[in-house]
């Protein structure tokens, strides 16, 4: 993955890839965060899935963003 001049630290990100699930809004946002701010990437997903997608805030949703979160080594 080229990331170009975002200038992010090395290291361990996950990611949440929102284009890899189906969507009327054809959207493809993604989100990264350094592995250690795990629960703020699920937190800003979960804000996500709610405001654009229609998704209720349940524990599942906020368990399956936990479980769908990509690993990307920079």
């Amino acid at each position: 993955m080229q990331l170009g001049t975002l200038d992010l630290k090395s290291g361990t990100w996950l990611a949440v890839n929102c284009g890899k699930f189906p969507s009327e809004k054809n959207c493809q946002l993604v989100i990264m965060a350094p592995e250690h701010q795990r629960a703020d990437l699920v937190e800003a997903a979960c804000a996500h899935a709610i405001k654009v997608h229609g998704h209720a805030d349940t524990p599942q949703l906020r368990q399956e963003l936990g479980n769908v979160l990509e690993t990307v080594q920079l």
